[in-house]
């Protein structure tokens, strides 16, 4: 697999969501879900809990969204879990339609990805279909977009510190660690085409300097490392110049998102 992101470009994370129960494909508004708002704050520190079987969360993205397709859902679990969940998307309200996604294999702690058929539509629905699911603390419905072209071996990969350091009159050096480190990546790419370019705009329009999303380092086989999913923030738009004719080069900084 290559190096991946996944993000929001839909409108997901500014959606409205509700709690409900499920009837067969019939969605029904009810106080069924605590905290529920939790699934799609951009924070992985929090779940929504009380997600029973046949509860359901809607997600409406709005009118203005409604025709933005998406390609691929990503949940962040808290603890390895086997209860199952299905996924629907629709014009409809209250009328779910059939399922977009019917996933009954066990969901590992951190990341799990799964590839939709592109759709469109203002109303997501997930339901919990055999079991409590208290350990989801994001969801991320959007965009999968595979590398083109890797960036070059040159990038910069880096940590930067969460600790704040103090010197007393005498000399002496205090350490304060608010947080963990978070790792940085700052790449460019030489030659890209503007397929690719287009590719990157997109992200680019759609996360901002806001929006959390998620990279794919596809590490595994070198030196041993295995491959990672890291929640990010682009710190700087990704820039661009023409080198040649629908030739471009790039450049792109990111920061690791410990919550």
């Amino acid at each position: 697999m290559a190096r991946q992101f996944i993000y929001d470009n839909i409108g997901f994370s500014e959606a409205t969501v509700t709690d409900g129960t499920v009837s067969g494909t019939t969605f029904a508004p009810s106080s069924a879900v605590t905290n529920e708002e939790r699934a799609n704050d951009m924070s992985i520190s929090t779940t929504f809990t009380s997600f029973d079987t046949n509860d359901a969360l809607r997600f409406d993205l709005g009118a203005d969204n409604a025709s933005k397709t998406a390609n691929c859902i990503a949940l962040y679990y808290t603890a390895t879990h086997t209860e199952d969940f299905k996924l629907y998307k629709s014009d409809h309200a209250t009328n779910m339609g059939s399922a977009e996604l019917n996933y009954t294999t066990a969901l590992v702690e951190g990341w799990n990805i799964q590839n939709l058929t592109e759709r469109s539509g203002q109303y997501w629905f997930l339901q919990s279909t055999t079991g409590t699911i208290d350990v989801i603390s994001e969801v991320i419905i959007g965009t999968k977009y595979t590398f083109a072209v890797n960036p070059e071996l040159n990038s910069k990969i880096g940590e930067e510190f969460g600790t704040d350091i103090m010197t007393s009159y005498g000399g002496n050096e205090y350490a304060n660690k608010r947080h963990a480190p978070k790792t940085t990546w700052d790449w460019n790419w030489s030659h890209i085409l503007s397929t690719q370019k287009t590719a990157l705009e997109a992200l680019n329009a759609s996360v901002q300097d806001w929006k959390k999303f998620l990279y794919y380092d596809d590490a595994t086989g070198n030196e041993g490392d295995a491959s990672n999913y890291h929640y990010v923030r682009m710190t700087q738009p990704i820039t661009f110049t023409e080198v040649a004719p629908n030739v471009y080069s790039a450049n792109m900084s990111m920061r690791e998102q410990l919550s």
